[in-house]
């Protein structure tokens, strides 16, 4: 009887034990990142399109998506195999009509989700989504998402939906066709925008499309960052900033830049002072990433010690970094993403100024926490700057720019200060940095180093400015030359005083001369 029990309890449990281990590989799959094929027929070089492949990338990079980009003309049969979700970007689909042979077949079997932007709507997502649409070569268009608008944008070949099935995203207005249409369109796992572009609203409106697009669950968080804080900036102003922004109740990003030695300088000593101060009211230290302005091997092979050693030095004065602020294309490099993006796992998202690749890969590296950037120019722009409760649907840095211009920053602090978002504490997140000697962190609004807590003192040390900036080297036969120069000096003045006694004497001849005669 007992054995019989024992059999059945044993069944039981296995058969309990199924949903649990089938729930827990669904939570697995869940939380793996996910990774993103965008395919796109053309970069649009002198076109109104130009730039909204890079937007793309950068707007999946602050949903932590890795993304690898490639052209039509580089794709290979299989190459969708393996990704999760595909992106088809046609920005000249009248010049090329038609779909690659290897890739129409692997779209159209493409298990995943599927996102197409611009024209040349394929079959498969215009069926799935059950799609028509009136296409104009010239108008205007207005654009409205959530809170934000921007009005006569002009477009070309652009379409505008009349028909579809699904979640409709934002609103785009035909001035020509006074016609009042969808800016995308979602269904399971299909959706389509007809345009999109970088450089207008159209590049944040998408934002709204693919969270839902990617299955994003968690919530975004809005940050405000104040960039460009270097050892030579007004440190008395930074340290004002800091205190104005703490009175205020917002919590902040100082964005530093990086200095390579020098540690011992009374201007890197006062450096440290102004990030502990800034540190203690409520801002949270994001490292910039340095000035590219050469890809040369000497300059690049320097960076990761470089890198180590200033971070290690911001940690032996007690000062926890949490993060990096980047351009894109470093994501996108494999010497950039080892030698210094490595050493972090969280990342603010600049947009492209200049890229200097070392090494590009067309794979992008991704940050376990990522936030996208926008400029307070921008968002006033769209008519968000002082009444939007929320910024983008994804975690969004509002930048700010340092100046020593007393005026200038009081301006920018009352823009902050005035701002309707509710900011957020970067620390409350789980960040990590870390080098070989180093592991820094911070959960919940508490920072760590080495896993021992970070005091916090608001109060900033004064530095004395007397410093020895050229240290003496040790010097080989200082007593010969000392002899050799007292020995000289005798020598000097030896012939000074027997040039003096020839004059003296010769003097003295010469009035005896002409003298004597006279007497006489």
């Amino acid at each position: 009887m007992k054995s019989k029990i024992m059999a059945l309890l044993l069944v039981l449990s296995c058969l309990l034990s199924i949903p649990l281990q089938a729930a827990a590989d669904t939570a697995a799959t869940a939380s793996q990142p996910k990774s993103v094929l965008m395919l796109y027929d053309s970069l649009a070089i002198g076109t109104p399109q130009e730039g909204n492949i890079e937007a793309m990338q950068r707007l999946f990079a602050g949903f932590s998506v890795s993304v690898t980009a490639m052209s039509l003309e580089a794709y290979k049969q299989g190459d969708i195999n393996g990704f999760d979700q595909a992106v088809l970007v046609r920005n000249k689909a009248d010049e090329i009509p038609d779909l690659p042979a290897d890739l129409a077949r692997d779209w159209n079997g493409f298990t995943g989700s599927l996102l197409q932007i611009g024209g040349g709507l394929t079959d498969r997502v215009r069926q799935a989504l059950h799609i028509q649409d009136k296409r104009l070569d010239q108008d205007y268009a207005s654009i409205r998402i959530d809170e934000l608008q921007q009005v006569l944008i002009p477009v070309n070949d652009i379409s505008y939906l009349t028909s579809y099935e699904g979640q409709a995203y934002g609103s785009l207005t035909s001035e020509k066709l006074n016609l009042k249409a969808p800016f995308g369109v979602r269904s399971g796992l299909f959706a389509y925008i007809p345009y999109m572009t970088k450089g207008n609203l159209t590049e944040w409106s998408a934002a709204y499309l693919l969270r839902d697009w990617l299955g994003v669950q968690t919530a975004s968080q809005a940050y405000v960052m104040i960039e460009g804080i270097y050892p030579f900036s007004n440190l008395a102003l930074v340290n004002q900033m800091a205190d104005r922004l703490y009175d205020a109740g917002i919590p902040f990003i100082a964005g530093v830049q990086p200095t390579f030695g020098n540690w011992d300088y009374p201007a890197m000593q006062r450096y440290m002072e102004t990030l502990k101060h800034i540190q203690a009211r409520n801002g949270s230290i994001v490292v910039q990433t340095p000035i590219v302005d050469s890809t040369s091997p000497p300059a690049a092979l320097k960076l990761p010690n470089e890198m180590s050693s200033f971070l290690n030095q911001l940690g032996s004065s007690g000062i926890a970094p949490l993060g990096i602020a980047t351009e894109m294309y470093w994501s996108y490099d494999k010497q950039y993403t080892a030698d210094a993006l490595s050493f972090f796992d969280s990342g603010i998202v600049y947009p492209n100024k200049k890229a200097w690749y070392r090494e590009k890969t067309n794979t992008s590296s991704t940050f376990a926490s990522a936030a996208y950037t926008i400029s307070e120019a921008e968002l006033a722009a769209y008519g968000g700057s002082r009444t939007a409760t929320n910024l983008l649907p994804l975690n969004t840095t509002l930048v700010y720019t340092f100046t020593d211009d007393t005026d200038e920053l009081n301006k920018r602090l009352d823009a902050i200060t005035s701002n309707w978002t509710t900011f957020a504490d970067y620390k409350n997140e789980v960040h990590t940095v870390h080098t070989p000697t180093n592991v820094f962190s911070s959960v919940s609004g508490h920072l760590a180093i080495n896993g021992t807590g970070v005091h916090l003192n608001d109060q900033v040390q004064d530095v004395d400015s007397a410093h020895v900036y050229v240290q003496e080297g040790p010097q080989s036969l200082t007593t010969l030359f000392s002899v050799q120069n007292n020995i000289l000096i005798v020598l000097i003045v030896v012939t000074l005083l027997l040039f003096g006694i020839f004059i003296i004497i010769g003097h003295r001849l010469y009035k005896r001369k002409y003298e004597q005669p006279w007497r006489s």
